[in-house]
């Protein structure tokens, strides 16, 4: 055997084994930013989060810790081909002989399906999402940028929207403008961060707009054309939320409560962004106890308040 795939096999083997401790890592996220957001959820919804969760983060872990050079690029390729046949294995789909899951993950993702009916697509598009950072450090175009965010946010949307119970198509739009909202707030406030790892979320034709460039954010620097930027691309990600919030009427709102939380949330660390004069390269924003709880408090108003026909959704 190849020694790039040989390694690939060991690598994917301890997977499994680190489920649980990813699973612990998650339930800690969770209680901060998502905290409330679990609260509505069954016991049953919990678990199958955790795994849809527990899935983004080994394939997300298998590229940003992969080995430098070309040989760990090999290595996560081939790692992130073997979760592809894990998914289809999760599916009994007949190019794996019918076979089971390997993997403890992968049971129990199989197990959930059977009660959420997860969209297949959506686990095929964040592999490849994440494997988008495998090729490029620096995203050109709104349009490269968007199908990356669509990819690993969006379609992370898509699997919760199967756990919270509403898999329509207003309920999909929904979800795929507030995975664009949420992603897009998410580089915004890590724009520092991902610097100090050599990459660049914002995106090229945007920088340029406002005389910078990635060598620019690379550099780290802080200065009146970069709050412009960085205004603009707020501007961009409260143009999802909002895109989003208008779809919210004609969903089972009810059924997307948590949904709700976790995007006021969100919402909340955006406005915190702009409080601090977009000054992301010195401290990442960060929500107190009372905000959380404020944002949770929206998400119910919002669910429960009327459609504009004057009725509330279906329970």
């Amino acid at each position: 055997m190849d020694l790039r795939v040989r390694r690939a096999v060991e690598l994917a083997e301890r997977l499994p084994r680190r489920t649980q401790a990813i699973l612990r890592r998650l339930t800690r996220r969770s209680s901060s930013n998502f905290k409330f957001a679990f609260f509505f959820l069954s016991p049953e919804q919990r678990n199958a989060l955790r795994h849809v969760y527990a899935f983004c983060r080994i394939v997300d872990d298998i590229v940003d810790e992969r080995a430098p050079g070309e040989d760990g690029i090999a290595e996560a390729r081939a790692a992130l081909d073997m979760w592809r046949r894990e998914i289809a294995r999760i599916y009994g789909d007949p190019s794996e002989d019918g076979a089971p899951p390997e993997s403890e993950l992968g049971r129990a993702l199989a197990e959930a399906r059977e009660t959420f009916d997860f969209p297949r697509f959506a686990f095929e598009e964040i592999v490849a999402g994440v494997e988008m950072d495998l090729e490029r450090q620096i995203y050109e175009t709104y349009e490269e940028l968007r199908l990356y965010c669509y990819r690993v946010a969006s379609c992370v949307g898509f699997l919760t929207l199967a756990i919270f119970g509403d898999q329509s198509q207003a309920a999909r739009e929904y979800g795929e403008h507030l995975g664009l909202a949420l992603q897009y707030t998410n580089i915004l406030r890590d724009v520092g961060e991902d610097a100090l790892r050599g990459r660049v979320y914002l995106p090229a034709e945007h920088l340029a707009r406002f005389g910078l460039s990635s060598a620019d954010i690379l550099a780290r620097r802080y200065d009146d054309r970069f709050v412009a930027a960085a205004k603009a691309f707020a501007d961009l990600a409260e143009r999802e939320y909002e895109a989003a919030w208008a779809r919210l009427p004609a969903t089972r709102r009810r059924a997307l409560l948590a949904a709700e939380v976790m995007g006021r949330t969100y919402h909340r660390i955006l406005d915190e962004v702009r409080a601090c004069d977009f000054n992301v390269f010195v401290r990442g924003a960060a929500l107190r106890r009372r905000d959380k709880l404020r944002a949770a408090a929206s998400a119910l108003l919002h669910v429960a308040m009327p459609t504009t026909a004057g009725t509330l959704d279906a329970p």
